[in-house]
């Protein structure tokens, strides 16, 4: 089997279901995790990549290869990433897949299906 270029690995939030963090978001430095709110340490980020590689739970490999976190079934890249998680308001996420303030201001909207 060949192997998938893009892959995401599950991390499930009490409250919110499982979110997934593409592969491109595992490469860079100082990355927190969403659960402890902690950074990850090397070992961590080792055994993530691991598991990915293994097919493990939580792991896809059907994602575009610009995505970097998932939502819903839905995909963002990078900069809709980056939006989504600096963010300091709350935001909702439309059947859409869109982003938004309270106000309305659109964030981030997903990667085209």
């Amino acid at each position: 089997m060949k192997e998938q270029k893009n892959w995401a690995y599950g991390v499930e939030i009490n409250g919110i279901g499982t979110i997934f963090y593409g592969r491109d978001y595992f490469a860079r430095d100082g990355i927190v995790n969403p659960v402890s709110a902690t950074p990850y340490t090397k070992e961590e980020i080792a055994a993530i990549l691991k598991n990915a590689a293994d097919g493990a739970e939580g792991y896809t490999a059907c994602l575009p290869e610009n995505a970097v976190l998932g939502m819903n079934g839905f995909w963002y890249d990078a900069a809709g990433a980056a939006a989504i998680t600096s963010h300091a308001d709350p935001l909702t996420q439309g059947a859409d897949g869109v982003f938004k303030t309270a106000e309305g201001k659109e964030v981030a909207a997903p990667i085209a299906k």
